[in-house]
Formats: structure tokens, C-alpha cells, sequence
């Protein structure tokens, strides 16, 4: 905590000193023309950071894949987000790719949303209420930008996004004037035996065009029985309309082996000390025999329509996709077929965009979202209709209203399958005689986010604003994204009200600077119950929860970043929350709950710099810090879901700095565009910190990888 304190101090201090030299440089020119002012490269709508391609608002940080890089080799999209001190990541290795077991700005992954050109995906990559978005299954190479879209105020998105929300930006179809072919090759070696290699290939006649991929990826991985071998398959086809519009069909096929780490306990007779220690005592007793070959199997596939038309009314977008995802448990000598999962969801949105006197741009549209079980069994329905205006009220002052509506039915499950204590099966709560419980959800949602340029106020204020964000939080989902535990029948909807105060300047030339206060009071906020207690243990729906009435959430989201000068760019990103709960303490089981919400990192910081050491030579620094945390653990217990094994892990804080050269070795030769090659280190002095589960997180490793562009 010392260490990040003077990091802290060193950056704030930073910081402060190129605000006041800014100002100082403002006050000592002469007084420039109105013409000057309106030539300006950077306006505070939109900025963007040369070096490493940045776009910054108040509301929302949009990364661009192509012209970002990191101190490493990106394998998929998460390894991207890792960047930023926002996404709260401790997963159970950094070299098996895995879903989205990160937070964002201190919210779990059921409380933000993912999305793809704004078609928000179901996340249905995990199992027994683990439910991800496994991001191998987002092919890297169809993704032009990331945005990072911060809070509750978008009435575009469904209700669960008071997060916030991560919106993955496909590219766009493009007009060959002639037959052109172009493509991609990379391959990437790291310790451990890890590889990967991609190949995209994409082109197009005219208004055609289309691309296929194939990426690859396998580890022995770090821990005993952590291997992983993982292939995907993507491909679309697309048409550029006479209006600039385009209709594009795209698809995805993943294949996906990761095994399940076992223990490696010294006490043990099958101790190996080629791997690291993992007791006993921490690893379910599922997965303790590495001779057992545990692993989890996953296949899916998913297509997807997308189509864009501009016209005199404005223009119109809409969007469909249908994706089918199978998961199955292994160990031998075991039958885990009844763990199997199928899910099964399609959805889609259908919006205008439109303006009306150069002061109000409109959106009105629509969403759907359907999700079942093994085909036939249906879990959750939602329907949704929006209107959003950004009203530009003056020349500074710009407000963006809307208003969401959302119709949501969930049929929550009521039935126990067969087992040997009850060999037919049996209605959780016989009052309801049927296997699912259906219940309505429907709700009017304001947002509001206004925004104020404090140009026009003194010349040191140039480049800077000040937004607002209130809106209404609300949704029966953001404790479970497949909603098939019963429980969740007893719960209301969480709701509150989420407040977001921004401070966004660009400091000088093209340093820019981003904060967020944020603060969320959530009333009926829905939570798992204690596990250990006789409450949770007791209920007929096997898994309990319970509503708090009062939760506050406080959070700080900061971005600092640009050149330093030419050669030499930089960037800081810090985040904090704090969780508690202030309701009624009777002794009862909520008495946990201060522990529970708690169960997060309270400081987060990463920096990063990159330098053009030579013209087609650059170093690349990272660094990332997270605090201390316990977090809770709960495993079944003899292969019963009835019997749960709950205990607390102690997660240390970490300082890991990664480093990388990376080299453009050629540029247009023999129909080669551009050939690069990157050597790094990841972990650079090997910090000994721990993963979600409190095993030993990966140590130094060393890897190269090797990119040709045609």
C-alpha cells in the first residue's frame, strides 16, 4: 500500500504541475483569433490520443485494437480490457484464456453488460450460476474499438447496465474499387509451452466483400492439470448499400478444452515439485487426483445479422443473432452428464437515429433478448422500447435525456431432479405444482447525463468540462444472468438511483485527464445469502437470498494519459470503490452483508509507458498494482449441490510490471505491408501474488511473437 501511495502522490503532484504550467503557457500568449480557436486539432468531445489511439468523453473511454498495444501478446479481447484499472481481474491463470471472471468499476459481471455494436450478449458461458461471456469465443480480429461506457445513463442498454458498459465495435464493410485480397498471419510462443497462431484473411470486389479467420490457442499452463486448447473458427460475408449503408452476416464456431486445476500437496503421496503448491485443503474435494483428468469441455456457435441504412429519416439500424453453447464436466471414472449445460439464445434490437434542427439528436428504438435451456426450456424474455435525445441546449451546455421501458418474464425453477434421497424428483415449493415459476417484471427507467464546457468562463478553463449524470437503477437480473434458481422468486427488483459527477480537461498539448466520482443507492438490493448459515442452508430452493434495504456504493475512476513529448507516451489509470450497507443490523442474515459487499479491491492502479527508442523500434512498459481482498469460495462437496463447502480466501495485493521490444522489421515488401516482431516478459520480477481461488497466480514467463501484415 506504501508503494501505490507515493506512485500516487508522484502522479497527482505530476499531474497538478502540468495544469498550472498549461495555464501558464495559455496566459502568456497573445490573445488568438475566433478562427484560430474553431482550427484546433483536439475538441473536448471527442479526443484523441495520437500514440496510442484513445478516444476520450466524459461518459465513456473508446480503445482502438489496431493502434493499441501492451506489453504482451493479446490472444483475445480480454487481454485487452486488462489495461484499464476499472476491470477488477483475478482470474485463475493469465495463460488460460478464460470467461469474464472480472468486475468492472467494482461491480460483478451480472451488474455490467457486454455488448457487440450494441446488441447486448447473453452471458451463458459458465455453469451453476457462474455465468460469463467466455471471450475466446469473440474472434480479436473482427473488433475495430472497445468502448468502456461508464454508469446507468444510456436508456440504449437494459436495466442490469448501472455498471456500466463494455461495447465491443466491429468493423465496418468497406468498397473495393478493384479485386483485393488482404490479411494477417501472427504466431506466439510464451513459457510453459504456450502457443498460438492466427490467420485472418479478408477482401472484396465492389460493394462485396467478406473474411474468414482461424485462431488457435493451447497452454500446459502454470498449475498441475491446467492445460487448455482452444480453436475458433469466424467468417462473414457483407454488401455495401448505395447509400453508405451496408447488411452483414457474420459467424462464430469455438471448440474449447480447459482442464480443471488439481491439488499439489506436499503431504501427498502423488506430489510433483515441477509444478507449484496447491494444498489439499484448498481445492474441492472434486479435483483434488490430477490422475483424474478434470476438465471442462465447452463447443458453441452463433450467427449474427447486422444491418445499417441511412436515409432523409434519419438512420436505421438493426441487428439479430442466434448463438448455441454446450458445456460438459470430465473426470474419470465419474458420470457428470447431468452437469452438462445447453443454453440457447437469440435476441435483437431495431432503432432510428435521426435529428432535428442541428440541436437534438434522437435515437428511438427497441430490443429483445430470449434465453432457454436445452432448447425447450425457457428461462428468461425481455422486451424493451427507448427514446433518447441529446439536446444541445447551448453552445456549452449539452443534456441527454431518455427513457427505458422493459418487460421482463423469468421462470424461475422449482423442481429438485431425481437423486438417491428422492428417486423421482419433487416441486421445490409445492404450493406451485409446476417445474417452473414464472413471475413479470416491467418498469419505466429515466436517464439523464448533462454535460457543461467551461470554455467560455477563463482561458485556463479552455479544453474543459464538467458533466452530470442522475438516473434510475432497476432490474430483477443483476444477481444472475441464467435465472434458474428458484430463490430468486422471493427477491424484488434491485433499484436505486446512481449518480456520476465527470472532470474532463485536456491538460496540455495531448495530455488529457478523466475523472469520475460515482455514487449508487441502491434500495432492495438483491444478494446471495451466507452459505454457512442454517438460512441459506435450509431453504427449499437450495441456494437463498435475501434483500438489503440500504447499499451505498462510492467509487473513483481516473484517466490520465498522452506524449509526454513525441516519442514518449504515457498513461495512469486508478480506480476505487467502497461497498457497504447501512440497513437494519437484527442479527440476522444480513449481518454479513458489510463482509460480503466488501468482497472486492478497493484500490486499483495501472501505468504504462511507450517509447519510440528508434524510428521502427519501441519499448513497452506496464504496471499494474491491485490491494488486498478476501473473497469467498464455495464448492460442492462429495458431487451433492445440496452439501456446499464454503471458506475465505485472503488475496494479497500485487505489484506486477510487464515489459516488451517491440520491432517493425519491414514495411511494404514483396506484397508484405508491414512485418513486426515483439519480445517480452510478463511478471518481470516475479511477484508471487495469488488467483480468485488463492492458488499461486503465474510466475515470469517469456514469449515472442512474430506478425505479418499483407
Amino acid at each position: 500500500m506504501k508503494k501505490l501511495m507515493i506512485v500516487l502522490v508522484f502522479f497527482i503532484l505530476a499531474t497538478f504541475w502540468l495544469q498550472l504550467f498549461g495555464a501558464v503557457q495559455v496566459f502568456s500568449q497573445e490573445t488568438q483569433t475566433e478562427s484560430s480557436q474553431e482550427t484546433r486539432a483536439e475538441s473536448l468531445g471527442e479526443i484523441t490520443v495520437k500514440a496510442q489511439r484513445v478516444d476520450i468523453n466524459p461518459n465513456k473511454t473508446e480503445v482502438f485494437v489496431e493502434d493499441y498495444t501492451i506489453a504482451s501478446e493479446p490472444t483475445n479481447v480480454f487481454d485487452l480490457l486488462k489495461d484499464r484499472a476499472m476491470i477488477d481481474f483475478r482470474g485463475q491463470s493469465d495463460l488460460v484464456p478464460e470467461p469474464d471472471t472480472f468486475q468492472m468499476r467494482g461491480f460483478e459481471s451480472r451488474q455490467f453488460l457486454m455488448a457487440v455494436d450494441g446488441l447486448v450478449i447473453q452471458k451463458t458461458g459458465g455453469w451453476w450460476g457462474d455465468h460469463y461471456l467466455d471471450y475466446t469465443t469473440v474472434p480479436l480480429s473482427t473488433v475495430d474499438s472497445i468502448e468502456f461506457i461508464y454508469g446507468p445513463h444510456s436508456a440504449l442498454y437494459d436495466g442490469k447496465a448501472f455498471g456500466g458498459v463494455i461495447n465491443l465495435k466491429t468493423k465496418k464493410p468497406e468498397i473495393y474499387e478493384k479485386p483485393t485480397v488482404n490479411g494477417n498471419v501472427s504466431v506466439n510462443f510464451r513459457s510453459y509451452n504456450t502457443q498460438s497462431q492466427t490467420v485472418n484473411v479478408q477482401g472484396g470486389v465492389d460493394r462485396f466483400s467478406m473474411n474468414v479467420g482461424y485462431e488457435r490457442y493451447r497452454t500446459d499452463g502454470y498449475l498441475r492439470n491446467n492445460a487448455a486448447e482452444i480453436e475458433s473458427v469466424n467468417g462473414g460475408l457483407s454488401y455495401r448499400l448505395p447509400s453508405e449503408g451496408f447488411i452483414k452476416v457474420s459467424a462464430t464456431y469455438s471448440d474449447l478444452m480447459r482442464e480443471i486445476p488439481s491439488a499439489n500437496d506436499p503431504d501427498r503421496d502423488d506430489y510433483d515439485s515441477s509444478y507449484p503448491d496447491v494444498l489439499a485443503d484448498d481445492v474441492s474435494s472434486r479435483w483434488q487426483d490430477p490422475d483424474d483428468d478434470c476438465r471442462r469441455d465447452y463447443d458453441g456457435h452463433s450467427i449474427r445479422l447486422d444491418f445499417d441504412q441511412p436515409s432523409q429519416w434519419g438512420t436505421w439500424i438493426m441487428g439479430a443473432y442466434y448463438t448455441d453453447e454446450g458445456q460438459h464436466y470430465h473426470r474419470n471414472g465419474y458420470d457428470y452428464n447431468s452437469y452438462d449445460t445447453n443454453y440457447v439464445s437469440y435476441g435483437g434490437l431495431a432503432k432510428n437515429e435521426f435529428e432535428i434542427f442541428d440541436t437534438h439528436k434522437i435515437v428511438i428504438g427497441m430490443d429483445t433478448a430470449h434465453l432457454y435451456q436445452k432448447y425447450t426450456e425457457q428461462i428468461v424474455e425481455t422486451w424493451a422500447g427507448y427514446v433518447q435525445d441529446r439536446w444541445a441546449i447551448l453552445p456549452s451546455l449539452t443534456w441527454t435525456v431518455g427513457l427505458r421501458y422493459e418487460d421482463i418474464d423469468i421462470w424461475w425453477d422449482n423442481w429438485n431432479d431425481p437423486s438417491s434421497s428422492d428417486p423421482d424428483g419433487s416441486y421445490k415449493d409445492p404450493s406451485h405444482p409446476s417445474k417452473q415459476v414464472k413471475r413479470n417484471y416491467t418498469e419505466l427507467v429515466p436517464k439523464s447525463f448533462l454535460t457543461y464546457q467551461l470554455d467560455s468562463w477563463a482561458r485556463w478553463l479552455r479544453d474543459t468540462s464538467l458533466s452530470l449524470g442522475v438516473s434510475k437503477i432497476w432490474t430483477p437480473r443483476d444477481y444472475c444472468e441464467v435465472c434458474s434458481w428458484g430463490s430468486g422468486v422471493e427477491v424484488d427488483p434491485t433499484h436505486g438511483v446512481g449518480y456520476d459527477l465527470v472532470i474532463n480537461r485536456r491538460i496540455w498539448k495531448n495530455i488529457f485527464f478523466n475523472i469520475d466520482f460515482s455514487h449508487y443507492d441502491f434500495r432492495d438490493y438483491g444478494i446471495w445469502a451466507d452459505a454457512s448459515t442454517d438460512y441459506f442452508k435450509e431453504s427449499i430452493w437450495g441456494r437463498r437470498m435475501i434483500e438489503l434495504e440500504k447499499v451505498y456504493k462510492e467509487g473513483i475512476d481516473l484517466e490520465i494519459n498522452g506524449n509526454l513529448y513525441e516519442d514518449l507516451y504515457f498513461y495512469v489509470s486508478y480506480s476505487y470503490n467502497k461497498w457497504s450497507y447501512e440497513g437494519p443490523h437484527n442479527g440476522g442474515p444480513e449481518e454479513w452483508a458489510d463482509e460480503s459487499l466488501s468482497d472486492r479491491a478497493k484500490h486499483r492502479f495501472n501505468a504504462g509507458l511507450r517509447f519510440n527508442l528508434f524510428e521502427r523500434t519501441m519499448l513497452l512498459l506496464d504496471y499494474k498494482y491491485q490491494d488486498d481482498q478476501v473473497q469467498q469460495v464455495i464448492d460442492i462437496v462429495d458431487d451433492d449441490p445440496s452439501n456446499l463447502e464454503v471458506r475465505d480466501v485472503a488475496l494479497e495485493s500485487y505489484h506486477v510490471f510487464d515489459f516488451a521490444i517491440e520491432q517493425r522489421l519491414f514495411d511494404n515488401w514483396h506484397g508484405v505491408k508491414v512485418a513486426k516482431l515483439k519480445l517480452y516478459v510478463n511478471n518481470l520480477f516475479d511477484e508471487e501474488y495469488s488467483n480468485d481461488r488463492g492458488y499461486p497466480m503465474t510466475d515470469r514467463t517469456f514469449g515472442a511473437a512474430m506478425s505479418v501484415r499483407f
